[in-house]
């Protein structure tokens, strides 16, 4: 109710009446309006919810600024998310998500069935080696496995299975949410109960690219950091 209400009585009065053909105009008033980094003032809900609803009337009206780019428009390619640890599961995998991006495909319906092969190959290494395949929150595989790199191995092995080439045709992303995995005094535990400092997390990532075919890491520190 605080979005709507704010959308009501503060957003609308410097949002009426203007040209909703200028979206970089209406972002700025929005932005301003807020006047914080993190948009606390107003809410991202309520700038984002009013952005949305002014871009949707200039298409209606006629006054699209993009038109000419509708035809080249194109679903993006997924990020599938197929190994859970962190808070998204009940085991001893400290990294929240490990995540497989389809390179090589051609096209969107290319993208996911790629991704499928590899789901179904890790679902049968995962059973051969007498791994529960129970999903976690997000839906990915929650084996009971106690190292990332086991969890990347698996992977990798998953990809070669579904005679796809690890890097070129598959490569793999991390989801770290490291906010969980930080303490007090500013210390990691990205492997196991090992509690390392920011530059031995660094190092630790650049291992595992140098090994393993990752080719995104998603909040890899805390937001302190």
């Amino acid at each position: 109710m605080k979005a709507v209400n704010n959308v009501n009585s503060i957003i609308s009065q410097k949002i009426i009446n203007q040209d909703p053909s200028n979206q970089k105009k209406i972002d700025d008033i929005l932005l301003n309006l807020d006047g914080t980094d993190n948009k606390k003032n107003l809410g991202a809900n309520s700038l984002l919810a009013v952005s949305l609803a002014v871009r949707k009337s200039a298409i209606i009206l006629n006054k699209e600024n993009y038109s000419n780019f509708k035809k080249d428009v194109s679903l993006p390619y997924p990020l599938m998310n197929i190994i859970n640890g962190g808070a998204h599961a009940d085991n001893d995998l400290n990294i929240q998500e490990f995540m497989i991006r389809p390179d090589s495909a051609k096209n969107f319906m290319d993208a996911i069935e790629k991704c499928f092969l590899v789901i179904q190959n890790l679902k049968k290494i995962l059973k051969s080696k007498k791994f529960l395949t129970n999903v976690g929150d997000e839906g990915g595989f929650a084996p009971s496995i106690n190292s990332n790199e086991e969890a990347l191995n698996l992977i990798v092995d998953a990809i070669e299975s579904a005679q796809l080439k690890p890097g070129l045709d598959i490569s793999i992303c991390l989801d770290v949410a490291a906010n969980e995995l930080v303490d007090k005094k500013g210390n990691y535990s990205i492997q196991s109960d090992r509690h390392e400092t920011v530059d031995n997390v660094v190092k630790y990532y650049q291992n595992l690219v140098s090994k393993y075919p990752i080719k995104s890491i998603e909040d890899p520190f805390a937001e302190e950091d």
